[in-house]
């Protein structure tokens, strides 16, 4: 593929995913950030802007060499559907966490969530090494995010 068409391809599906997450968490995400109790070390809302910024950045690099690759092979194949897969999933997970407001739930699905990006991270070092190198900040933030997402539901259980 061209590298004009993988640039607008990998925007393209970076701008689909950033639309569905913002349908799919609604329009009081600030009020909802608002009630909640948070754990030591708990990034404000402003950072979490910029993780999300980050984690499009990562994934348009990813998708953009993935694109570029002059193979059709099978791997290539299923690290792409495993991101679409991911870009859905973590849609979804707005609408549980934003609008459902089940952070119990909410924690299963984030713990889930290790289990595809290492799949991923595998794909890509067989696929492309620099793209598999670009994703460790993601993984490094999934440590962060599987913790914090635990203790938000412990801080705010109203069953504790």
């Amino acid at each position: 593929m061209s590298t004009g068409y993988a640039i607008l391809i990998s925007l393209g599906i970076c701008a689909v995913a950033a639309a569905l997450e913002g349908v799919c968490a609604g329009k009081n995400v600030k009020a909802f950030f608002a009630k909640l109790r948070f754990p030591a070390y708990s990034a404000p809302l402003w950072v979490w802007s910029m993780i999300g910024g980050a984690y499009y950045v990562i994934f348009w690099f990813v998708l953009y060499r993935l694109l570029r690759l002059e193979t059709d092979s099978t791997l290539r194949s299923a690290a792409l559907a495993l991101i679409l897969m991911m870009k859905a999933a973590n849609a979804l997970s707005n609408y549980v966490i934003f609008r459902a407001q089940n952070l119990r739930l909410s924690f299963i699905v984030g713990a889930l969530f290790p289990f595809m990006d290492v799949a991923l991270f595998v794909l890509l070092i067989e696929l492309d090494k620099v793209a598999a190198w670009a994703l460790i900040p993601y993984l490094l933030y999934r440590i962060y995010g599987v913790w914090w997402g635990y203790a938000v539901w412990k801080a705010n259980d109203p069953a504790a």
